[in-house]
């Protein structure tokens, strides 16, 4: 079996993204299945996938950029038939009009235009199914008239650098980042300067009944950030907050989320699964308000707040401060929740989807 990635820009892509992590998953496919060659186009230089593997760099010619997109049709076309592929994956979602066994990544940051042609070039092809990254996008597009079998869900799962730490561990983290002292972590990208204030103001509540030395971490970049600075100079807890600006490399970021004592996420819209995954498999309790897509991610396991409501974040920052039972029963339930994400469990689901179909 000869299966055609189609990753147009990067495939080992460092953003955490659906089609990267599917790309993930597929090296692992690809050293499992040494008889089958998957062939990966890219523009970059692909040097450290697996060994039974073909990257092929894809760059579109100086003269092509005004008709790029053409001309990616146009060499993926030329590839299927050169490489006489029997699968195509689209880690970009686009559908190709040919005659070859397709698979379209669809995850959460994926456009409405391309889900549209994706879902229409679905309904007129049995040869092409959906992959897509939780049950509320594949009702979504079932609710678009496709049928339920064209859509299959493999929630992203966290890398394996997110895992619980031992006590000593934290206590090492806590002396880097706040002097030894216990912390809320909030997430600033993609969260409203509204959400941000209204945080600020529960934990100045939390600050008046528990009188702790507890901190507040704001990870990231705000939407409007020097509104939040501006805010800060005469936040009566400043010095209990903690700004370290850019969000930190991935290894760091792990090492802070399962240190702190709750992670604080309440983004724009719908929000990211993988943010609440990341959390959970670390064992760290999360709250964050209650959305289709995060109510699915986190279940029972997280504690769902209106970023409106001051008081209702702040009585949650308190349950979690003074009531040890309640947190390590959350941090319990959060792991067992994510041991259906795991990266061994999405790379058995998806060699088995890519074998089915092979023999359809």
């Amino acid at each position: 079996m000869r299966v055609l990635v189609n990753g147009e820009n990067q495939i080992l892509s460092k953003e955490k993204n659906f089609g990267a992590f599917i790309c993930r998953i597929l090296c692992q496919v690809c050293r499992l299945h040494p008889d089958t060659t998957f062939i990966f186009l890219s523009s970059d230089n692909n040097s450290s996938l697996p060994a039974n593997s073909l990257p092929i760099q894809t760059k579109v010619p100086l003269l092509a950029k005004p008709v790029s997109e053409l001309w990616h049709k146009r060499n993926l076309k030329s590839q299927i038939k050169k490489h006489n592929a029997d699968l195509l994956i689209s880690l970009n979602g686009i559908p190709l009009n040919a005659d070859v066994r397709q698979l379209l990544i669809i995850g959460d940051g994926t456009s409405l235009i391309t889900i549209r042609k994706a879902v229409s070039h679905v309904k007129r092809s049995s040869r092409c199914r959906i992959i897509t990254h939780s049950l509320t996008a594949k009702q979504k597009m079932v609710a678009q008239g496709l049928n339920e079998v064209a859509v299959v869900v493999l929630p992203q799962s966290p890398a394996p650098i997110y895992q619980p730490f031992s006590w000593e561990q934290r206590e090492r983290v806590t002396a880097k980042h706040t002097g030894g002292r216990a912390y809320f972590l909030m997430l600033l990208n993609d969260t409203p300067d509204a959400h941000i204030v209204n945080t600020l103001k529960a934990f100045s509540q939390f600050k008046k009944w528990q009188r702790s030395n507890m901190q507040l971490i704001l990870l990231g970049t705000a939407i409007n950030q020097k509104a939040i600075d501006r805010l800060l100079l005469t936040y009566k807890y400043r010095e209990d907050v903690q700004l370290p600006g850019k969000k930190p490399g991935e290894a760091d970021y792990a090492q802070m989320l399962a240190s702190c004592m709750a992670m604080i996420y309440f983004p724009s819209g719908e929000g990211t699964a993988i943010v609440l995954a990341e959390a959970m498999q670390c064992g760290t309790p999360v709250i964050t308000k209650d959305t289709d897509t995060l109510h699915e991610a986190g279940g029972d396991a997280v504690l769902f707040c209106d970023p409106t409501d001051v008081s209702r974040i702040s009585g949650e920052m308190v349950k979690l401060y003074k009531d040890e039972k309640f947190r390590n029963g959350l941090s319990a339930s959060a792991k067992d929740f994510t041991l259906l994400r795991s990266e061994e469990n999405a790379v058995r689901l998806l060699s088995a989807y890519i074998q089915q179909t092979d023999t359809r």
